[in-house]
């Protein structure tokens, strides 16, 4: 009985195996072919930048995979928390590449692919890796919005490809920051762009080199395409083809250079002053309608102000975001402008009246030292658009409010005079012979 369990196991073994070499001789041998696929801007301000993977495919099985770094969840655990402490965990996935670009021909992005010229040992090296990447506790990372992220690795995987020549080709001065090169993909939409680069630091002003622009798949695109590249057979392009998959329709063109937007910073800067300086004028009045009207619209237009200043501070001081850090803007928006708040009382009153004027003075002098700073070797910071947005608002405010407050408090100094004087003046019992 023992020799027969044995006994028919090997001889299946025996009548399976010239099949089994039969198939594998008859074959064909399988080749690698690599892809860099770019996609363009989205409409959410989270792909507004664009988007880059890799699709590896393999013809003997005619099995081809998308892989990308830039997947996250909002679902995910402590998703909110994280992000808010500068925790951006991201993850790597690798799904079917025809469903990923069946997919993504939907959204009405530019998608573009180039087939790269790599060895197919590099090729096969690099589906290995990517498959012990997606893999469950291998696929996930801590998210850089400039050193680490969706482009960054596929530029670092094409780089170990090319033996480092993609490195080495691209380590010239790219002449512009990381601010920059943002801007470009964000300066369509004023106040969102402003915002995004209000609350980043002055560490995203220093001169880049061509390889660090590669953050941005456009521009991994570009430099892919420039490089030529040391193989067996001599000196070739990295990129064999390129196919146009889809081209957006209705979506404007990424500019070459980040426009300044200084002029409508000014013209904001303008309205606001005179907003705010018009509430102030308002609540200070003795009429209780209009006054109340005034103080309610001044507290919401303060408190904008307060929490943009609060997160700015809370983000620079006590989270790990890098690029949030050395901020000089902390000078001109913070929450201290909660304080302003408290002193429209319904009544004038003198003292919280010169304290007020005193606040903006203050406020003036830290602008000059925010200036002053700036200009001092090593401490650039590229934010003139906030700069030329509080300009304005700042002159008007030292320049209207002595002149509201001087009336307010010469008018009430008038009105106690004369009624003092009127009391004064009345007659007493004594000048009418009363006892």
């Amino acid at each position: 009985m023992y020799q027969k369990k044995i006994l028919i196991p090997v001889i299946l073994f025996i009548l399976i195996m010239p099949l089994s070499t039969q198939s594998n001789a008859d074959s064909p041998e399988g080749t690698w072919n690599c892809y860099l696929v770019t996609v363009g801007p989205g409409d959410p301000l989270y792909i507004w930048f664009g988007h880059t993977g890799l699709i590896l495919e393999y013809t003997a099985n005619s099995k081809a995979r998308f892989y990308d770094f830039g997947n996250f969840s909002f679902k995910s655990d402590h998703f909110y928390r994280n992000f808010a402490m500068g925790r951006l965990i991201y993850s790597s996935v690798g799904v079917s590449a025809r469903a990923y670009l069946n997919y993504i021909a939907n959204e009405n992005r530019d998608v573009t692919i180039q087939a790269l010229n790599l060895s197919q040992r590099a090729i096969a090296d690099m589906a290995q890796y990517l498959e012990w990447k997606v893999s469950p506790g291998n696929n996930t990372y801590l998210y850089h919005h400039y050193l680490d992220n969706c482009s960054t690795r596929i530029r670092d995987l094409i780089d170990t490809a090319t033996g480092g020549q993609l490195k080495e080709a691209t380590m010239m001065s790219a002449g512009t920051s990381f601010r920059e090169s943002f801007r470009r993909y964000s300066s369509h939409s004023w106040w969102a762009d402003w915002l995004l680069s209000f609350l980043q630091g002055r560490t995203i002003d220093r001169d880049i080199t061509v390889w660090d622009t590669m953050f941005l798949p456009d521009e991994l695109m570009i430099q892919v395409g420039k490089l030529t590249i040391e193989t067996e057979n001599g000196t070739e392009a990295l990129v064999r083809n390129t196919e146009y998959r889809v081209k957006a329709e209705g979506r404007e063109a990424v500019p070459d250079t980040a426009p300044s937007n200084i002029k409508m910073a000014l013209v904001y800067g303008l309205i606001s002053g005179i907003c705010l300086l018009l509430l102030q004028a308002g609540a200070l009045s003795r009429k209780n309608g209009p006054g109340n009207t005034c103080r309610i619209l001044l507290t919401l237009f303060l408190t904008v102000f307060s929490v943009t200043g609060g997160l700015t501070f809370f983000i620079s001081l006590f989270t790990n975001h890098q690029v949030a850090s050395e901020n000089l803007n902390l000078m001109v928006i913070h929450p201290f402008y909660l304080v302003l708040i408290f002193l429209f009382p319904k009544r004038n009153n003198p003292r919280r009246i010169k304290i007020l004027v005193r606040f903006w003075q203050i406020q003036a002098l830290l602008f000059i030292g925010m200036i002053l700073i700036n200009l001092l070797p090593g401490f650039h910071q590229g934010n003139e658009r906030t700069v030329f947005l509080f300009l304005p608002l700042l002159l008007l405010q030292l320049a209207g409010l002595p002149l509201i407050t001087r009336n307010r408090t010469t008018s009430k100094g008038q009105s106690s005079g004369l009624l003092n004087r009127a009391i004064s003046l009345k007659p007493g019992r004594a000048d009418r012979g009363e006892p």
